[in-house]
């Protein structure tokens, strides 16, 4: 899918989907040639990750933006404040933030792998972590992300507001 703006400017950013799926691609293949345990939910989990994340991010945002009041300002400073951060989404963030949406998006691709381990019923341990594919990782990676993501929903919000 592209969108284009009148400038000729890509819209609507389609390189992570497509970075995601050529992962899920690749474990496919894998899947089908050499690795015979993975189950398709397995195989699946880049895009359901992906997916799942921008669902949760956007959810999440309406959820902020409706709970906090917002002033509304005149159509001319909006167009103004459109014009100078349309282009690049964090450049008016300061630098020495934390990247919440970086790290919310970790913590929710800890909560899908663990969904697929406790849903495949998975016995033991992996990596580096001791309850992997238990209900309680489940529910802590999940509760860290969403609290991530309104992290950095509440650090956008002053900003449109004008506060900042």
């Amino acid at each position: 899918m592209r969108s284009f703006t009148t400038a000729g400017e890509k819209a609507i950013g389609t390189t992570g989907f497509f970075l995601f799926g050529v992962l899920t691609s690749i474990m496919a293949v894998l899947k089908l040639t050499v690795i015979t345990d993975w189950s398709w939910w397995r195989v699946s989990l880049p895009v359901a990750i992906f997916v799942g994340f921008n669902m949760v991010y956007i959810l999440v945002g309406l959820i902020y933006l409706s709970l906090v009041n917002i002033g509304e300002r005149p159509a001319e400073d909006e167009t103004a404040f459109l014009e100078n951060h349309h282009r690049i989404p964090h450049d008016w963030i300061p630098h020495d933030w934390i990247p919440y949406d970086w790290i919310s998006l970790l913590f929710f691709a800890l909560f899908a792998d663990n969904l697929v381990r406790w849903w495949e019923g998975a016995e033991g341990s992996y990596w580096f972590w001791l309850l992997s594919g238990q209900i309680e990782a489940v529910l802590i990676f999940a509760g860290l992300s969403v609290a991530d993501l309104f992290l950095y929903w509440s650090r956008i919000g002053p900003i449109l507001d004008g506060s900042e």
